[in-house]
């Protein structure tokens, strides 16, 4: 009875333990490899790019007070000058001599007034003619007072060192009262870049932020700046904000007019977790999906995100830091599927 008893053991016990190999195989089909790492606490300040105009921060449109033919320019285009400089001058006669006959005027004036106070103390003439001829002496003085300042005016004079910009008339040029004639920058440190953001994002930004500067003529070099002024007000036209930049390194060959491209930094700070972008998934808006580790199973995630940063994005809410975020693979995994991962640093 013995000599049957073994077999048969055996002969049970064989399925069982063919079963066994086919089911880790079939476990192994459902296990997926994949590549995990853990986030990456990162402070991130988003920048801001924009596109403006280089030019002087005391740029004069400099002009005569009173209309004539302009009888010299003295200066050119890029011309650095003293202060006290004469820039261009009118063609004197007819102020020199309006300025002569508003003086005329007052002498006449001021005998006429003599005349009459002597007359009224004598009592020959009343006090009404006295108070005319005071009165007229008082025109005739303000006259030769406007007379001698349209004369001084007629020469337009550098009120600082620095640099004639730009000439916008010529000798012998019929030019009218306030016409701009020349235009004119201080030679001081106090270049500035004038750029145009929207409304979502002047509100970044307040005075003494950082920025850096690319100029297109100088496309090697990289300029520091700082916020300066922010617009208070809408450009009617375009509805941005004016933002002015003070640049604290310049270059001597700078010319108002040169194109600015500016990278802005706000002065608060995004904070979060980094992850490459392969870890996501589903993303729209600031929303977006990630699978993380739990045990041997990967589990969705709801997530929050923030600013795309080096081939990543920033992940504000939805993962903790001790977590381990699936990468390379979570576009072929199932939530709760089984996985074997490798984490790398």
């Amino acid at each position: 009875m013995m000599k049957y008893t073994v077999p048969l053991v055996i002969f049970l016990l064989l399925p069982a333990s063919c079963n066994r190999p086919r089911e880790q195989e079939v476990q192994e089909e459902d296990t997926l490899r994949v590549t995990g790492m853990r986030p990456h606490y990162i402070h991130y300040r988003e920048p801001v790019r924009s596109t403006g105009i280089l030019s002087t921060r005391t740029e004069i449109k400099m002009s005569f007070k009173t209309g004539g033919i302009v009888q010299h320019v003295h200066v050119r285009d890029g011309q650095f000058v003293e202060k006290g400089t004469v820039l261009a001058s009118l063609d004197l006669s007819e102020i020199n001599a309006r300025a002569s006959q508003a003086s005329t005027a007052t002498e006449k004036a001021m005998r006429d007034f003599r005349r009459a106070s002597n007359l009224y103390f004598d009592s020959v003439v009343t006090l009404e003619t006295l108070q005319n001829a005071r009165t007229a002496l008082e025109l005739a003085q303000s006259e030769e007072k406007i007379a001698d300042f349209n004369l001084k005016h007629s020469r337009i004079v550098a009120p600082t060192a620095g640099r004639v910009q730009k000439v916008l008339t010529e000798n012998g040029e019929m030019i009218a009262p306030g016409q701009p004639a020349i235009l004119f920058a201080t030679t001081g440190n106090d270049w500035v870049v004038r750029i145009p953001l929207p409304d979502k994002d002047i509100v970044k930004f307040t005075p003494g932020d950082s920025a850096s500067i690319t100029i297109d003529a100088f496309p090697s070099d990289q300029f520091a700046a700082s916020v300066l002024e922010v617009g208070s007000f809408a450009d009617p036209f375009t509805g941005t904000f004016e933002v002015e930049l003070l640049l604290s390194d310049t270059h001597p060959a700078f010319r108002t007019g040169f194109v600015a491209r500016a990278e802005l930094y706000p002065s608060y700070v995004i904070s979060g977790y980094w992850v490459p972008m392969t870890a996501l998934h589903d993303l729209e808006e600031r929303r977006g999906k990630i699978f993380v580790l739990d045990s041997t199973q990967a589990v969705e995630r709801e997530i929050t995100t923030g600013p795309i940063y080096k081939e990543g994005i920033i992940v504000t809410s939805g993962i903790e830091g001790t977590e381990v975020v699936i990468e390379e693979g979570s576009a072929f995994l199932q939530n709760g599927q089984q996985v074997r991962i490798n984490i790398e640093d």
